[in-house]
């Protein structure tokens, strides 16, 4: 059993709007559950409170893991994941023309999008039958 209440767990997804916080796809469309992400992990020291809980589909949270930063590939410098408690995905992220893949505008979104691999083939794929159907972005 979990040691985080069902409450938090659901406080956290309808902040979300039920959708990943990372790659943005709607937990309704993937027809599967979603998890809570510790932001900052709790073996870097982050704890169970709301403001380091996150919404994720179950494979940004496989390829975040415990990760709080990783290489920019413009760069090769690290650079931070991005935050969803503290940064806002508009300011790092955009939608290509097409709305199938996301678009770095930072170092911290290019960092996330390489890391966490957020135009994942099976996900752009994906992305593109939700556009048809008007379920995404």
């Amino acid at each position: 059993m979990s040691r985080i209440s069902l409450a938090i767990r659901m406080f956290v997804a309808r902040r979300a709007h039920y959708r990943c916080e990372y790659c943005r796809s709607s937990e309704r469309c993937t027809g599967q559950d979603f998890t809570l992400d510790h932001i900052v992990s709790v073996s870097a020291g982050g704890d169970d409170s709301t403001d380091n809980l996150g919404w994720s589909c179950f494979w940004c949270n496989a390829y975040k893991q415990a990760r709080h930063d990783a290489t920019d590939p413009r760069t090769g410098e690290k650079a931070p994941l991005f935050n969803p408690r503290r940064d806002s995905w508009d300011d790092h992220f955009r939608w290509s023309r097409m709305k199938y893949s996301v678009v770095a505008k930072t170092a911290i979104g290019r960092a996330t999008i390489a890391a966490l691999r957020l135009n994942r083939p099976a996900l752009v794929r994906a992305r593109r039958l939700w556009v048809r159907n008007r379920q995404h972005p």
